[in-house]
């Protein structure tokens, strides 16, 4: 056999891992396996075909279709989720689930933190919805801790490393863009450490079908504007959490909305810290104060393109 010949199988191989059989994703949705055929032949579930002619269900097809179609996971380990991860006992209300996730957060309980969060995208709600309400309350209210707790730093720390594996698990289980999808690229400004919101705003766009590329906190504006030119990015996002990064990228936003608006490309601002910045006027800088209107601009986006 020539290695050309080896590669592609490798590859195919590859490919099948991240795939379930009919019958798998039967038994993690409860339901018969005769019925997750019907509805792969019928086109709802897309399927790929082995060299013998058997049906396998790409992972992220599979949990697309759980969230689309509303189907109760009962085994969610069986499409990609830890075991914990769905949401049995739906308190009923928005400030009951994040009082919940708060609780979660504030004793570091890593099953109940990714069971909540996992849940309700396992369930079908927006991710707008999991990232502007019960994320963001219950984390709000871990931040102020530190005013009457002497490990409230701690506690803050622990809980965005939870929620940003919840969220990271929740980006690896999203489809993969098409080949000619628009870019998006984004990051934190300097003196502004925090994770969470870039990522959660990668894993937003990435759900609009944007090509996400996350660089991180404590990113200079210079960095930022590069790596939209290097990757022919449609949009920038800068997501401002702190009054330090607020007043490092003061100075720069106005220099770097103009570069970017030569280069063709919005820049996206937002975060608790983003209403310092809303001095500019420069034509393509938008300023958002949710994951909601990131996601109605970035479908706004795909449209006008």
């Amino acid at each position: 056999m020539m290695k050309q010949d080896k590669d592609i199988i490798g590859k195919d191989w590859q490919a099948m891992k991240n795939t379930l059989s009919p019958k798998n994703l039967a038994v993690a949705i409860g339901v018969s396996e005769s019925s997750v055929k019907r509805w792969a032949d019928s086109g709802a579930i897309h399927i790929v075909r082995t060299a013998g002619g058997h049906r396998r269900i790409p992972l992220q097809e599979a949990v697309r279709f759980v969230r689309d179609a509303g189907v109760r996971v009962v085994r969610p380990e069986l499409i990609g989720f830890p075991e914990t991860s769905y949401d049995r006992n739906d308190p009923g209300s928005d400030q009951a689930r994040a009082d919940m996730l708060f609780e979660a957060l504030r004793d570091g309980v890593r099953d109940g933190v990714l069971g909540l969060i996992q849940g309700w995208f396992l369930s079908g709600r927006d991710l707008s919805w999991i990232f502007d309400k019960p994320i963001s309350d219950a984390m709000t209210r871990i931040g102020r801790l530190w005013l009457h707790q002497g490990d409230g730093v701690l506690l803050e720390h622990r809980a965005t490393d939870l929620c940003i594996q919840a969220v990271t698990q929740i980006r690896l289980a999203l489809p993969g863009e098409s080949p000619d999808a628009l870019v998006a690229v984004g990051a934190s400004p300097a003196d502004d450490p925090y994770l969470l919101a870039s990522i959660m705003a990668a894993t937003i766009l990435q759900d609009a079908g944007m090509h996400a590329i996350n660089l991180g906190p404590q990113t200079p504006l210079s960095v930022l504007q590069d790596a939209a030119e290097t990757h022919h990015a449609s949009m920038a996002w800068l997501s401002v959490s702190t009054e330090t990064g607020a007043e490092n990228a003061s100075s720069g936003l106005d220099r770097l909305a103009d570069a970017m608006q030569d280069g063709g490309i919005r820049l996206v601002v937002g975060g608790r810290a983003a209403g310092l910045l809303k001095s500019t006027r420069i034509p393509n800088l938008v300023f958002i104060d949710s994951m909601a209107e990131l996601a109605a601009f970035a479908k706004g986006l795909h449209a006008r393109s």
